[in-house]
């Protein structure tokens, strides 16, 4: 007969960080010993030791410090300004555990388990990394100082929570990690009307100025994909307070790629109109010509007067949380997580919608970070407002360079066309429009016009 094995906390203390939160018959059958030396030899780990569950689901594991810290409180910002503690996340070797403060969201038995133990980084958490233009310039500012790569793309989970209890005060959504970044996102509500922020005539000077700092920044063309560059403002409203706005600019347009730029940013002020019209996006957009360049102004959806917010989650994330896999394709990605029970059959139809405008319109760049949900504690999740949305078909490529195109759309299935035919209004609409804008250059108005004709042969199809 074999000699019993030999072990100590401290071998118990290694397996925990390698397995994550373990049973003790599960670390009893690895040791190949009885569950009484197991829980005998926990008892000595100590504080870094923790017990996850009761009675039978009882589960142990061993917490992981990200520069010191374990746990980060996770606070919420209402529409009204008012901020609450929503939750704590906390880190162990193998896991990340969610501690909800008033009660578990309707949706998170769908990404957690009984304990709050998650698969994986938490999406609303993971969403909040710094992407695109504006995340990358974020990141940029901050990265010698804190010791984080330069680029946000090869951040792993620690380095997003690093970037969030620093720099986290004044992202997407309505979330904020720490108390740092809590009080400073709400002093930003407290001045009804900021010092910077910019009467509607004032901007119009103001925003070539920002283009330009922006742009010596993150100069255009860096991006992947040469990507829109874009800025932050704050726009006096005519009523005493002020709304923030997200602003994309163009290069200058004489150059070929900013005389393109400023093209698509026209056309997509007329888009994002024609689904306003229709209940699809917000209004309010303005398009400014100032300072040899072309600006886009969008109000921001996830902001509200005197500091509120309101949560937002990515298609990309949700979905990469609740079914995995890789897809750009928006109706098939919701409609999965229509089978997972976390939208509704009518929200999964606006999304076709959508999608059908945007490929009646030649959007060719429709991934799932370009489609965002708003984040509540309720199911099922519903749709925010449209953004993004514009005949990507014609941008120039990363390094400027313009390809001629004609559009040629594909016919839908029969399960869109339903959605083609409701849709097709709006997308005549919008290149009747963009071809009779006088803003547009030539050869943008002529490939509105071929765009048309395509559309049209398309239509007598459907």
């Amino acid at each position: 007969m074999p000699p019993p094995h030999r072990i100590n906390a401290r071998d118990l203390s290694i397996r925990l960080q390698a397995m994550g939160p373990t049973s003790a018959s599960e670390l009893a059958a690895a040791f190949r010993v009885d569950p009484s030396t197991i829980t005998r030899n926990l008892a000595q780990i100590g504080d870094s030791l923790v017990s996850l569950g009761a009675t039978r689901r009882t589960r142990y594991a061993i917490r992981r410090g990200v520069r010191g810290a374990h746990t980060w409180p996770i606070h919420r910002i209402g529409w009204r300004g008012d901020a609450h503690a929503w939750a704590t996340l906390e880190s162990y070797h193998g896991a990340w555990r969610i501690a909800w403060e008033n009660g578990a969201p309707e949706w998170a038995s769908a990404f957690s388990d009984r304990e709050g133990v998650w698969n994986g980084f938490p999406f609303f958490v993971s969403d909040l990394r710094p992407q695109g233009y504006l995340g990358r310039g974020i990141a940029r500012r901050i990265t010698d100082t804190h010791t984080l790569p330069p680029d946000p793309r090869d951040w792993q989970d620690d380095d997003t929570l690093i970037y969030l209890s620093i720099a986290g005060h004044d992202l997407p959504g309505d979330l904020i990690l720490g108390d740092s970044c809590l009080r400073r996102a709400l002093a930003q509500g407290i001045t009804p009307l900021p010092a910077s922020t910019l009467s509607a005539d004032a901007a119009t000077t103001r925003y070539a100025e920002m283009a330009l700092t922006s742009a010596s920044d993150s100069p255009i063309g860096s991006s992947a994909g040469g990507e829109q560059p874009k800025f932050l403002a704050h726009v006096a409203d005519g009523e005493g307070g002020g709304r923030p706005v997200i602003v994309k600019f163009s290069p200058p347009v004489d150059q070929t790629a900013g005389r393109r730029w400023a093209d698509l940013l026209s056309m997509e002020f007329h888009a994002l109109g024609v689904l306003a019209g229709a209940g699809l996006s917000i209004p309010g957009h303005r398009l400014i010509e100032s300072g040899n360049r072309f600006f886009l102004e969008a109000p921001r959806f996830d902001r509200h007067p005197n500091g509120g917010r309101s949560g937002i989650v990515s298609l990309e994330a949700l979905h990469h949380a609740a079914v995995g896999g890789i897809s750009r394709d928006w109706s098939a990605l919701s409609g999965n997580l229509l089978a997972a029970g976390l939208i509704a059959s009518e929200t999964l139809d606006r999304i076709r919608r959508l999608q059908a405008f945007g490929e009646m319109i030649g959007n060719t760049d429709m991934h799932p970070g370009n489609l965002s949900f708003q984040l509540t504690d309720s199911l099922p999740f519903a749709l925010s407002p449209a953004y993004d949305m514009l005949p990507m078909l014609w941008a120039p490529g990363s390094g400027g360079e313009i390809a001629a195109r004609d559009f040629q759309p594909l016919p839908p299935v029969p399960a869109n066309a339903p959605y083609w035919r409701e849709m097709l209004p709006l997308a005549r609409a919008f290149w009747q429009i963009a071809a009779a804008d006088l803003r547009i250059s030539a050869e943008m108005t002529a490939a509105a016009r071929q765009a048309s004709r395509a559309l049209e042969k398309i239509a007598a199809r459907l």
